[in-house]
């Protein structure tokens, strides 16, 4: 059963028809909308782990 959605990405107006298995669906498309939501996350997740990394060991 296809459902109407709105894409998730905020800056999008995009409606679509998600018709993937179990509707989970959240951008319109990845080109567009999809590709830049992850890349945030992906940037967000290393600089929030920079900074609880430990320094690397001293070396002589």
């Amino acid at each position: 059963m296809p459902l109407l959605k709105e894409c998730a990405n905020p800056e999008c107006t995009q409606f679509y028809v998600d018709r993937s298995r179990g509707a989970r669906r959240e951008w319109c498309g990845t080109d567009p909308c999809g590709n830049k939501i992850k890349a945030a996350a992906y940037r967000a997740r290393n600089r929030a782990g920079a900074s609880q990394r430990p320094a690397p060991p001293y070396e002589r």
